[in-house]
């Protein structure tokens, strides 16, 4: 038989740290089906083998911009003259702009710069122009955000070629590397990265993989960089008598203390000692420092572990109508997985013994996207998407296991059963326990006037729905955008291949 091999390059763009990874597969040539005979992984990052720092120096007066590796060594330093831009994920979407000089920067502009940074540091060191690529995102990315990510990075040069939830992406890249595994019914995947926490309730049969439920949060390991920067802040002021609140301080001085605290928070995943917080010229403190207990830590991260991220997975496993014993497994993804009270409080909820922290967590998001995009074909609905009717029952627009990205409904004609003229249309999953998202449209108020609807499952994974009624002219619309939507993946041609074969790392 011949062979044939074939590439797709996975990108996780974090708010911390972007891992670019290329899967290559080799193949039958002549098949209906993809019957693989190996797969290979590459890891595209900085320096030494590292993920891509996902930050940028901007100069204040002009000239060339500064990203990754360099910005983080030379943090302090360049904030002296640069304005410096973390966390780019954060702005994408968001009508917030970086500022400096006579520059503006929306978060497009800064993630595209961003990408053409990449691809010129992989075509350099690796020899390799990333001209297609699959992309992860957040679950709680709405899809104006996802909208702008495929702009910038499609201004970058870079075709995108498909989505999928970061999350989800985590587990399939790690599935076959623990053979326990595979007698898992139900698996809960935490990714708390620098910015966002991702968590997916994933129901495993077989060689397909369904997600059950999607939650997601604007929460991860910058929050906790600020709380310890706002409490070290006033500890400074107190100690050395200066009345001076942080949000106060000139930005390129908070940026200053921020990146100190995020270095004290990684030191203490290795060692629970106190930690020295220094920070050179930080305004009127001048060269302060001050000490940051491994106790106090605690008492800073461990509140917000049990306001937000535990009310998080609670909520989740809430929409999926399942309690902590009906869990398997637990498999911890993201920057801010190594954070030990975090570690604690999941343990104390699910059990120590169903606890995973595969190794490699950095690359796995961006190796899963990548199979995904090789190998499972049409991404299928895992749940009915319809309007609620007046009874109650969801009338479907979209049937799960039969409708997939790209796929296109309508147009479906609606009557108003009510002398109204605001009248309101509620998306929602088949049996109602989850609602999508409300529309309301202008109407004249008359009964059995029509509305017409018309919808598409776009490639970023959202539901874009259209309600016209031609009573109030022939342009008069509306429109809805749906993110949260589940899916399930076949993957079937990995798993009918040779054994080993999904052993990435």
């Amino acid at each position: 038989m011949k062979y044939v091999k074939s590439s797709v390059i996975g990108i996780d763009f974090g708010t911390t740290n972007t891992a670019v990874v290329r899967v290559t597969m080799e193949h039958a040539a002549d098949s209906d089906t993809l019957q693989i005979k190996s797969v290979q992984t590459e890891r595209f990052g900085e320096n030494a083998g590292s993920p891509f720092s996902s930050i940028i120096a901007i100069p204040r007066e002009g000239g060339k911009l500064v990203f990754g590796r360099e910005v983080k060594e030379r943090r302090l330093e360049l904030a002296e003259t640069h304005y410096i831009v973390p966390s780019l994920k954060t702005y994408i979407g968001s009508e917030r702009e970086v500022v400096s000089g006579k520059n503006r920067y929306s978060g497009e502009d800064v993630t595209c710069a961003f990408f053409k940074y990449l691809r010129k540091n992989i075509q350099k060191n690796y020899k390799v122009d990333i001209k297609e690529a699959a992309l992860a995102f957040p679950v709680d990315f709405s899809a104006k955000a996802r909208r702008a990510l495929k702009r910038a990075a499609e201004k970058a040069g870079i075709k995108l070629v498909g989505f999928a939830g970061e999350a989800t992406a985590a587990y399939i890249a790690n599935r076959n590397n623990k053979e326990i595994f595979k007698a898992y019914r139900r698996v809960m995947v935490i990714d708390w990265g620098g910015g966002t926490l991702d968590i997916s309730i994933l129901d495993l049969e077989g060689t397909k993989v369904y997600e059950n439920t999607v939650f997601g949060e604007n929460l991860g390991g910058d929050d906790i960089d600020l709380e310890i920067a706002y409490r070290m802040h006033a500890r400074m002021a107190a100690n050395y008598g200066i009345d001076l609140e942080f949000d106060s301080m000139e930005s390129g001085n908070k940026d200053k203390l921020i990146s100190a605290c995020e270095k004290a928070k990684i030191g203490f995943a290795f060692d629970e000692g106190d930690a020295v917080i220094s920070v050179k010229k930080y305004g009127p403190f001048g060269d302060a420092s001050v000490t940051l207990t491994y106790d106090t830590f605690k008492d800073i991260v461990v509140p917000l572990i049990k306001s937000r991220v535990l009310k998080s997975i609670s909520t989740a496993m809430k929409q999926s109508q399942v309690s902590a014993s009906g869990i398997d497994a637990v498999v911890m993804a993201g920057g801010s997985s190594g954070l030990k009270p975090f570690a604690h409080a999941v343990a104390n909820v699910f059990g120590k013994e169903k606890m995973i922290l595969p190794e490699n967590t950095a690359w796995s998001v961006a190796a899963g996207v990548a199979l995904l995009s090789s190998t499972a074909g049409s991404y299928t609905l895992n749940d009915d998407f319809g309007v609620v009717l007046s009874d109650g029952s969801v009338y479907p627009i979209f049937r799960k296991n039969v409708d997939c990205v790209g796929g296109k409904a309508g147009p479906i004609n609606f009557s108003l059963v009510e002398d109204t003229q605001n009248a309101h249309f509620i998306f929602a999953n088949a049996d109602n326990s989850v609602v999508y998202g409300k529309l309301n449209i202008n109407a004249k108020g008359f009964l059995q006037e029509s509305l017409q609807l018309a919808a598409k499952i776009d490639e970023d994974q959202t539901a874009t729905v259209y309600v016209r009624n031609k009573y109030m002219g022939d342009d008069y619309s509306r429109r809805i955008e749906i993110n949260k939507l589940t899916f399930y993946y076949n993957l079937a041609s990995l798993d009918e291949s040779q054994d080993g074969i999904m052993e990435l790392f």
